[in-house]
């Protein structure tokens, strides 16, 4: 299903906030432009043909045109999209999804951007601030919060099942016999198809689980239990070499 970004033939850069509750859906779907989206507040889910990414306040995500996904908000959500078609859109930005660090001017920028008046109304004043804006994403640092999702059925049934319980302490053996691989085949096909052993992604799937409960205010140490981790130390450890902060630092 295609959503209209654009009313007007003519319009090459639009700027929308919403507000979403906790688990509201959006069914998957695709836009003409480029867009960036990002959370003012809360953690947004968003799923395509290979893989997740979290939208949150400290990243945005750069969807390339036409590119068919889901969203699904994980908690309220206040987010801010920015859609883009040429000639507006930066030159040099990635032909994939890919998570953009946002700096404090970027946020501040994004939710100007969306309380501007429509395109035909703009002042000098609010072209220069656009100009800024893109000049802002194109220069924006590209973060690696991506989680890959396989093609097999089998492993498919394994990783649907992590990110369920992410807290699983189940093994290759254990989950093997559950969805009727060899543990040598599941481990073979976690590197052919996601390009990482199964520890690593399930350490980045538990961190992915522990983004909204973080930006909620939960307790570092109860996270860090439910998700399977002997200490809260080795979970601020394994998030920490993923997303470049303290779990406290994060929120």
């Amino acid at each position: 299903m295609q959503l209209i970004a654009f009313p007007e033939p003519e319009q090459s850069l639009r700027a929308l906030s919403r507000e979403y509750p906790d688990g509201h859906c959006l069914a998957e779907h695709w836009h003409e432009g480029a867009q960036l989206i990002y959370a003012v507040s809360g953690v947004m889910e968003l799923s395509c043909a290979d893989g997740l990414w979290l939208i949150s306040p400290q990243q945005a995500l750069w969807m390339p045109p036409r590119l068919r996904h889901r969203l699904r908000a994980r908690g309220p959500v206040s987010l801010r999209s920015l859609y883009l078609r040429d000639p507006a859109c930066p030159p040099g930005l990635p032909a994939v999804p890919t998570s953009l660090g946002v700096t404090p001017l970027l946020r501040e920028l994004l939710c100007r951007a969306c309380s501007l008046p429509p395109a035909a109304a703009w002042s000098v004043r609010e072209r220069r601030l656009l100009q800024v804006l893109l000049d802002e994403i194109a220069w924006a640092q590209a973060c690696p919060l991506r989680l890959p999702m396989p093609r097999d059925p089998r492993l498919q049934r394994l990783c649907l099942g992590l990110l369920a319980q992410p807290g699983d302490p189940r093994g290759l053996e254990q989950w093997g016999r559950q969805v009727g691989a060899s543990s040598r085949t599941l481990a073979r096909l976690f590197q052919a198809e996601l390009g990482m052993g199964f520890m690593l992604w399930r350490q980045q799937a538990r961190v992915f689980a522990a983004l909204p409960r973080l930006s909620a205010g939960e307790p570092v140490t109860r996270i860090a239990t439910e998700l399977g981790y002997e200490t809260a130390g080795a979970f601020s450890a394994a998030f920490r070499k993923l997303m470049g902060c303290a779990p406290r630092d994060y929120r």
